[in-house]
């Protein structure tokens, strides 16, 4: 352990001061006295991010004035673009005011004119712990998390949840927990901001009531997803890929699980309702009951999980190699163009992942 220029003490394999972010050169020592956006870590700035969330949370939660997502959102983004304007670009597609709330944003990840997109919908936790997951569009009467993971596949995104959490929370399941990465320690604050798939959300929309906790225990520590330290051999914009698509696997596994929980209940419900039928009239010999028609839960036993119309075509997506921009994400890249891909998006984060 040494001290970092700003009096804290360090770890000797951090790469940058967990404290004030400022690149290390060797243990304890500082490349430069200020705090630069090039000797910033993306990282460490999203930990601080999620730090921040989960105090002010519980606190607003503690004096009745808990604002909605957009605040969080638009303190989070905010703080990224401005400690990382070299390599991170927000855009706004400004509307009114009331088109804007409950929308989605995407996140482009890219290098040399390459990547891959996240359809995302923020979520605050209420101060029981729970979140507005059954949340109804009221323009449209449609679900908010179907229409996210639909508007996500028309855009090539991937559908995820980010989640803003308070001081309620102690993570039950492996999957969560906080742990130390290159940048600096693990911390339960770090659980203020957390990432997860949105079929995970889906499979748990499959049950009553809503289990916010499992929702919460599948999600990760967003810097775990989007920290620019990647794994040896694989540059930074392979090794989020890499993240992102094992969150969407995980997601897809949670929603096949709760399709066959569904089926299986069907069927055990249609036996029993056959088990308590009556006989055919006449006795129990010679005869033969007549066929039973096809039911709607018979129908669904052979039902593929994700056949539903919300969903073809997701997991290909998330299948895909690393491939070429589209031609709308350049334009904004370029700063040509600002158009929404549709009437839910209310922004676009662009993340320069090139020398990571």
């Amino acid at each position: 352990m040494s001290l970092c220029l700003c009096g804290e003490e360090i770890a000797d394999r951090f790469v940058f001061c967990p404290h004030c972010g400022v690149e290390l050169r060797g243990p304890g020592q500082a490349a430069v006295l200020g705090v630069s956006p090039e000797a910033r870590s993306v990282c460490r700035t999203l930990r601080a991010c999620a730090t921040r969330t989960f105090e002010r949370l519980a606190l607003d939660h503690f004096t009745g004035s808990a604002s909605g997502e957009e605040m969080y959102t638009q303190l989070n983004l905010g703080d990224l673009q401005r400690l990382h304007s070299d390599r991170i670009v927000v855009r706004e597609f400004h509307r009114r005011q009331e088109a804007r709330n409950g929308a989605d944003w995407e996140w482009w990840f890219h290098t040399a004119g390459r990547g891959f997109g996240l359809r995302v919908q923020a979520k605050r936790a209420k101060r029981g712990g729970g979140y507005d997951l059954e949340h109804v569009v009221r323009t449209t009467g449609e679900r908010q998390s179907e229409l996210l993971v639909r508007d996500a596949l028309a855009a090539g995104c991937l559908p995820v949840y980010v989640l803003y959490n308070h001081r309620n929370w102690v993570p039950r399941s492996p999957t969560g927990l906080v742990v130390d990465c290159r940048h600096g320690r693990g911390s339960p604050t770090q659980l203020g901001c957390t990432i997860v798939s949105a079929l995970t959300v889906q499979a748990v929309l499959r049950h009553r009531p809503i289990r916010a906790s499992y929702v919460r225990d599948r999600s990760v520590p967003w810097h775990r997803v989007l920290c620019d330290a990647p794994d040896t051999g694989r540059s930074g914009l392979e090794a989020a890929h890499a993240a992102v698509e094992d969150l969407h696997r995980r997601g897809s596994d949670d929603l096949r699980a709760a399709a066959q929980a569904e089926v299986d209940r069907l069927r055990t419900s249609t036996r029993r309702d056959a088990a308590a039928r009556p006989g055919p009239t006449g006795g129990t010999g010679g005869g033969s009951a007549r066929p039973r028609r096809s039911t709607p839960a018979a129908a669904a036993w052979g039902r593929e999980p994700l056949d539903d119309p919300v969903y073809p075509g997701l997991d290909e997506l998330a299948g895909h190699p690393l491939s070429r921009l589209p031609d709308r994400v350049k334009s904004m890249i370029r700063e040509r163009g600002f158009e929404p891909p549709d009437a839910r998006a209310a922004g676009v984060v662009l993340v320069d992942l090139t020398d990571v």
